[in-house]
């Protein structure tokens, strides 16, 4: 009689845990935005403020870009929602910009020169998620589900200074990209 009393209370507070921790709760939000940095250029620093430490980092953005460019995740420019080719993946992280130079000899003029530069894994800090949000209202735990991931390169002025984060694209975690606006 004992072994059932305590197997019947252990399954009571079984199906107890299990409601409380095991479901998603009510929908906070379909979408919360959100930039978090992976490498910060203060190389002083402790690797968690960082949040991900050097070889990690390296092996994501390598995982990200390798899955981006082979097809296994659907991606997504970010201006149009224009499914994107593995071609335009490629292309996405490359830069041309047009660089006003002298010339270290008499009459020292000025020319133009067009400088193309592909995108480099070191060129990655930032990543932007697209996340939905449930609460569970019984013990206030946050479940998110990820829709997309966006890697972020700096974009910098031609004086040098930053301006913010570029874009690459969207790589999206669901069948229906991108979601309707209500």
């Amino acid at each position: 009689m004992k072994k059932i009393l305590f197997l019947a209370i252990l399954l009571m507070l079984g199906t107890l845990m299990f409601s409380c921790w095991g479901k998603k709760g009510s929908l906070l939000t379909e979408r919360i935005q959100y930039d978090v940095p992976i490498k910060t250029p203060e190389v002083d620093l402790a690797w968690y403020v960082q949040n991900l430490e050097g070889p990690n980092r390296e092996k994501f953005i390598q995982a990200v870009i390798q899955s981006a460019q082979s097809g296994k995740l659907k991606v997504y420019d970010v201006m149009s929602n224009k499914q994107l080719s593995a071609a335009d993946v490629l292309a996405a992280g490359t830069r041309t910009e047009l660089l006003t130079l002298q010339r270290p000899y008499e009459p020292f003029e000025n020319f133009d020169t067009i400088v193309t530069r592909e995108l480099q894994l070191s060129d990655i800090t930032r990543v932007r998620f697209l996340e939905e949000w449930y609460m569970n209202e019984d013990n206030g735990r946050i479940t998110k589900k990820v829709i997309a991931m966006c890697p972020l390169v700096e974009s910098y002025t031609e004086e040098g200074q930053m301006r913010g984060y570029q874009p690459l694209f969207w790589m999206s975690y669901v069948k229906r990209f991108p979601l309707e606006v209500k």
